[in-house]
């Protein structure tokens, strides 16, 4: 089922360059086998385990991956929205099989519990971290969590990533300012150079590590990803527990992941007032 709804904010939903991620999403379409393990590192200790039977609203689908296993998980259905067509059409196709799941066109900073309904686990997995106006978007997340349900979001995180985040930093000040083929073909080239070294340089990340356990076109995907955007948030401890206490009604757990990036859980304790 699909549905289209405007944006609230047009150029504060440009900015996150949902463009740009559909051009992505419609090139690396395909559900591979080992981003489940990618998305139950993501989750640290909210394993994919407890989505069993849980109402689920995924915010910023992209192609559908992160669904898909919840899906497989066990879930009892799964609302996923995403704003660009690229995007949206790549998650219809993975999710196809699927009856217990939806497909929707809605922004991040336009999500009504009116219309949408309120769930028992509201995803937003590397989203957030590249919108401009963070805070907005999940406070309008945070309106669609039923009471007794909760929020989970994986963010960027200053702390693990200071070394090479000026490396990272650089090569997307050069990506997002290229039209986004010309920043794809630039992603295939750097991934050529790089896949000897993630096999070779001895990481002490648990992230980079497990790199060398994903397939050439998985991280061929990571690159450009990282390259793509115009925005991303690099959030410390401090700045992950601020977004976590502006949620009202809200009790968090904040955990450090794979060594450079943050998993935070909020959960809707009673009722509270909403933003």
């Amino acid at each position: 089922m699909d549905d289209d709804r405007a944006p609230l904010d047009a150029r504060a939903e440009r900015a996150g360059s949902p463009d740009r991620f559909g051009y992505e999403w419609s090139h690396y379409r395909e559900v591979l086998p080992e981003s489940r393990a990618q998305l139950e590192r993501w989750l640290g200790s909210t394993g994919l385990d407890t989505f069993r039977a849980k109402r689920v609203l995924d915010v910023g689908c992209g192609m559908g991956r992160n669904p898909y296993w919840m899906l497989d998980a066990g879930v009892e259905h799964v609302t996923a929205v995403d704003v660009d067509e690229g995007s949206l059409e790549s998650a219809r196709q993975n999710l196809a099989r699927f009856d217990n799941a939806r497909v929707l066109r809605c922004s991040a900073y336009d999500l009504d519990p009116a219309e949408l309904g309120t769930f028992d686990r509201v995803t937003c997995i590397g989203v957030l971290h590249h919108l401009s106006e963070p805070e907005r978007a999940l406070d309008s997340m945070w309106r669609c969590v039923r009471a007794g349900g909760d929020l989970v979001v994986w963010c960027y995180a200053k702390e693990g990533n200071r070394i090479l985040l000026p490396v990272i930093q650089s090569f997307r000040a050069l990506g997002s300012r290229l039209p986004i083929a010309a920043t794809h073909k630039v992603a295939q080239a750097v991934t050529m150079v790089a896949w000897p070294a993630l096999r070779l340089i001895p990481w002490r990340t648990p992230y980079y590590r497990k790199l060398r356990e994903l397939s050439f076109r998985n991280v061929e995907s990571i690159v450009f990803d990282q390259m793509l955007p115009q925005i991303a948030h690099y959030w410390s401890e401090r700045d992950m527990r601020r977004l976590a206490s502006r949620l009202p009604g809200g009790a968090g757990d904040l955990e450090f992941v794979q060594g450079n990036s943050w998993r935070l859980r909020v959960t809707r304790v009673h009722g509270g007032v909403s933003r």
